[in-house]
């Protein structure tokens, strides 16, 4: 659930290439993922048409059956999307608003969260903790548990910092919001996404796992970090506390879904058909602290530019399964990606597709325009942190080499830029203050420091 592993593990490369003129989408999830191990479902869709979908690896190693573009996959915190919406449906129907209190819903909630209004809940600046790493909460987390007892469990701790002073994610909030969906709807959480949602949207294959670890055939793995290559149980992890019951997650984290059926999710937020226009756009708005500084969370979406395009998204992560789901709206492209691995971020391979469709990053060149790009880039670059990078053209190939580390085969693009092998993250020479400097364009970060030619 954390977004700090997904900015480390956006730079991550693997060994593709793709010629200038193809959209190869095949080949970028074959290039990030393998036939014979958790793999990964990937579907583009731009201006109401579906543009990819696609899938690699296996849903279940013992049986080593493949993943498929219709199974179903845990979204993780990509619920907090449907939780958000859930509430302003029920703000549009008077049930509640959103400035109501957490204790109007909860009376016997923590006297220090009593006081916290909905909005701030829902845009993350409540100053509510999280209780993810809470030693009383990990330990009991592997049984059922109905919803008051889970509250009662991982609301002990005090709130982090005074309401509206700071952004701070927690899946707490997100829990108690589903508790005042309850109150307020008179149903429980997952029946009132059934009969509001999933139901009339004919998303016949998303529902809330309330029991166990289990979503269907799809089976969840991680892996170690010292042994990536040995796919476990979550429960089964040596390094973290990782045997999770979906109660314990509940509105935060527990709906699982199709690439289809996120589909059909998107669209219909868009156009005003889950809730009014005005209240998605009021989700895709930052919220803004006390001091009027926005943050980059609006209700239930992250809001933030990629490759300076406006986008609305949420990534998602529970023990097993990755995922993320991004809309820009100026592009109308919606990208959804699942993973049936956790430490696996479908990030990388989603962005590498989202920039072939966008022509985000320049073009690989034809091989006989090589000669005229290496020319410009060969020579040696001094890093940000001292480091010397030497490129070099050998027998018709750009290849990269820090001093003392690896050689690496560059791929030579247009607009005197280069990729390595397998990203749409690339290098581009610049004329920067009398001189030439290398800078980095990462899809999701942006654009990093230059290495000077020397």
């Amino acid at each position: 659930m954390s977004k700090k592993l997904f900015v480390s593990l956006c730079i991550a490369v693997c060994a593709f290439n793709v010629t200038a003129q193809q959209k190869n989408f095949d080949a970028i999830l074959k290039c990030h993922n393998s036939t014979n191990a958790p793999g990964m479902a990937v579907r583009l869709e731009q201006s109401g048409k579906k543009v990819f979908t696609g899938a690699i690896g296996v849903a279940n190693i013992e049986t080593m059956s493949d993943l498929r573009v219709d199974d179903i996959f845990q979204i993780g915190s990509v619920t907090k999307t449907f939780t958000a919406a859930a509430i302003l449906k029920l703000s549009e129907k008077n049930r509640l608003s959103l400035q109501d209190t957490l204790g109007k819903f909860i009376p016997d909630i923590n006297l220090e969260y009593k006081h916290l209004t909905i909005d701030r809940v829902l845009s993350h600046t409540s100053g509510l903790p999280d209780y993810m790493g809470n030693p009383s909460v990990t330990s009991v987390w592997d049984k059922n548990a109905v919803i008051d007892h889970v509250i009662k469990t991982i609301s002990t701790q005090p709130p982090h910092t005074l309401s509206g002073k700071k952004y701070s994610y927690s899946n707490l909030g997100y829990i108690l919001l589903g508790k005042v969906i309850e109150v307020a709807s008179g149903v429980s959480y997952d029946q009132f996404m059934h009969q509001s949602f999933f139901k009339p949207l004919k998303m016949n294959n998303t529902f809330v796992v309330t029991k166990g670890t289990s979503s269907g055939k799809v089976k969840g793995y991680t892996s170690n970090r010292d042994e990536p290559k040995i796919y476990l149980n979550p429960k089964e992890s040596t390094e973290r506390s990782w045997d999770v019951d979906r109660s314990w997650i509940y509105s935060a984290g527990a709906i699982a879904s199709t690439l289809a059926d996120m589909s059909l999710w998107q669209n219909a937020l868009k156009s005003g058909s889950v809730i009014s226009k005005d209240n998605y756009r009021l989700m895709a708005t930052r919220a803004k602290l006390d001091n009027n500084d926005p943050v980059n969370y609006g209700y239930g979406l992250d809001v933030y530019p990629i490759s300076g395009l406006d986008s609305f998204s949420h990534q998602g992560m529970v023990p097993g399964f990755f995922a993320w789901n991004v809309y820009f709206p100026n592009e109308d492209l919606t990208a959804t990606a699942f993973t049936n691995i956790d430490s696996k971020h479908p990030g990388p391979a989603l962005l590498d597709m989202i920039a072939l469709q966008l022509d985000l990053s320049p073009k690989p060149v034809v091989k006989e325009n090589v000669k005229a790009i290496a020319t410009s880039l060969v020579g040696s670059y001094r890093a940000p942190d001292s480091k010397i990078l030497n490129i070099s053209f050998e027998n018709g190939t750009l290849y990269s080499q820090y001093t003392g580390e690896d050689k690496r085969k560059l791929i030579p693009r247009e607009n005197n830029s280069y990729s390595y092998e397998c990203t749409e993250n690339y290098f581009q020479l610049r004329e920067k203050n009398g001189n030439s400097e290398i800078i980095p364009v990462y899809l999701y970060q942006g654009e990093q420091d230059g290495l000077v030619k020397l």
